[in-house]
């Protein structure tokens, strides 16, 4: 099943809950107080606690990785691999339609939320400022959207797909992600998710029996979409409170909403492009299908990396507010410490299973995705440290020309290399233009931040990271080449991995990882101290 991308610009991962084109949020209604009513108290940034919101959103990452982990190896086999790629090309061309409806208000809200904390009214006033704001690109899109499918620009197969997945653009206006993670509240969006993705599952498994119910996926994954974002309404009374017409000034919202929509069209060139050349220029369903799933399972993997960056917007963006720089450079060492100890042995772990993993998992005709998978596995740490700085360090403090600039040389990188690429490799090529892109946005990003942040001495000191990758992966590879491909197997590989990854961090005795066994410990003996009064 598609992943529900969080709220942030694009699926770049993102997911997030990236501009959400599979989106999770909310819909609509207002409720009310009077305008003079006072502001009501909210707890500010700092009082809401980083590992909490850090955990809601890993737990919803990781019924993301459950989802595929069921429903992936089901829709491979039923669509095949034809079906699949059709679903990845049109869903590609839709991404553009719901960039252009979003304009960029992902970021932008969640960080004018952000800014309020604790003002009720102000709150009140810059949501329905940013709804009436959105309307104006959502109506605009939907017009151009429906206009070329009667006009019958599409090619036939797909025209039928393009009509039922309509229902996802018209459910970026009820997107009100925003509100909930600009207040640190993510636990309210995790619970919505897993609820209405878990009727979605049900309904797939139920309904879609062979190649001939693309559409009937189609329209369970839309209907998915809007649902989702409808149920976030429902928290929305006691959120906010009445304020007058005359208040309110929406359209100032527009420009720096579109400032921030420069670097998500930027953005949709290297996750969208790819899909949408490869089926222009190979023609072939096939090619896309084995490239959707490679990419999408390197995405399960990053999920866990980059959970992380959605909780730290909001709480960097309020320390930009009161100057508390020390605090961010802080946040931003231990964010680069976390992917770098998260991110080597996913990647190398990824390289050493994927030719075990894809034939038991995706089924036959899928022979070109394993490789795929280890052309990709990179992302996971390049597309990790670029959410460190750029969704933590440049968007929190207000720098979107420079996330924009990034963003957009990585853009055209990528554009050019498809370009020539996919003609001469096919989706091969498509993987090694993603993996230069993104280094580029990363490289860029980084030279933006090199002053204010000492990242090569956070890299230099994650030396036990590297340690433990480089003994780990000569053992899973190793046996990767010598086991046949099944469950059992796979499983055991990454458990021998994740074994072997712990105990070099103990041997080294890896400060965050002695740490937490320290306050387990704790947490073991006050339990043994009450039981035992």
């Amino acid at each position: 099943m598609e992943d529900n991308k969080q709220e942030p610009l694009s699926p770049r991962e993102a997911p997030t809950e990236e501009i959400e084109v599979s989106a999770p949020a909310g819909a609509e209604t207002a409720s009310a107080q009077d305008a003079s009513t006072p502001p009501a108290s909210t707890p500010p940034a700092g009082g809401k606690s980083i590992k909490k919101n850090y955990f809601y959103n890993l737990v919803y990452q990781l019924f993301l990785v459950v989802v595929p982990t069921v429903v992936t190896p089901y829709v491979a086999r039923v669509l095949g691999d034809e079906g699949s790629g059709q679903y990845s090309f049109t869903y590609s061309l839709l991404t553009y339609f719901t960039l252009f409806a979003a304009l960029g208000f992902g970021y932008y809200a969640q960080r004018l939320v952000a800014k309020h904390q604790g003002d009720k009214r102000q709150q009140s006033i810059d949501f329905w400022e940013v709804m009436i704001a959105r309307a104006v690109p959502v109506v605009a899109t939907l017009a151009v959207y429906l206009l070329l499918i009667f006009l019958g620009v599409y090619e036939e197969k797909y025209k039928l797909l393009m009509i039922i997945l309509t229902i996802e653009v018209v459910s970026v206006f009820f997107n009100i992600a925003f509100f909930f993670q600009g207040n640190e509240e993510f636990g309210k969006t995790v619970l919505r998710n897993v609820i209405v993705k878990s009727l979605g599952i049900a309904a797939i498994f139920l309904f879609v029996r062979d190649a001939g119910d693309l559409w009937v996926y189609a329209l369970i994954q839309a209907l998915t979409v809007f649902f989702a974002n409808i149920s976030l309404w429902l928290y929305l009374p006691r959120a906010l409170t009445r304020v007058s017409l005359s208040d309110l000034h929406p359209m100032a919202h527009l420009k720096p909403a579109f400032f921030l929509f420069l670097p998500t069209i930027a953005t949709s060139v290297y996750t969208s492009l790819d899909k949408t050349f490869i089926g222009l220029i190979t023609h072939s369903d096939s090619e896309n299908g084995n490239y959707e799933y490679a990419e999408k399972l390197v995405k399960m993997a990053m999920m866990a990396v980059t959970s992380l960056g959605v909780v730290m917007i909001p709480r960097n963006a309020r320390k930009f507010e009161e100057r508390d720089l020390a605090g961010v450079r802080d946040n931003i060492n231990r964010s680069t410490r976390f992917v770098l100890c998260l991110g080597i042995p996913m990647t190398l772990g990824i390289v050493a299973v994927a030719d075990n993993l894809i034939p038991w998992f995706l089924g036959g005709g899928y022979d070109k995705a394993a490789n795929l998978m280890k052309l990709l596995a990179p992302l996971i740490l390049i597309i990790g440290l670029s959410n460190v700085f750029g969704l933590q360090y440049l968007v929190p403090s207000g720098q979107d020309k420079r996330f924009t600039i990034a963003i957009t040389a990585g853009a055209f990188t990528n554009l050019a290399l498809n370009c020539v690429m996919i003609y001469f490799f096919a989706s091969y090529g498509a993987a090694v233009a993603t993996l230069i892109a993104e280094a580029v946005v990363t490289l860029i990003m980084y030279l933006f931040i090199r002053r204010d942040i000492d990242f090569l001495k956070t890299v230099l000191s994650s030396w036990k990271y590297y340690v433990g990758g480089a003994v780990m992966f000569p053992v899973c590879f190793f046996l990767g080449e010598r086991l046949s491909p099944s469950v059992a197997h796979t499983l055991l590989l990454v458990g021998i991995g994740i074994g072997i990854y712990l105990v070099m961090l103990l041997i080294l005795r890896e400060e965050y990882l002695m740490s937490a066994l320290r306050k387990a410990k704790k947490i073991l003996s006050r339990k043994k101290n009450k039981e035992g009064e």
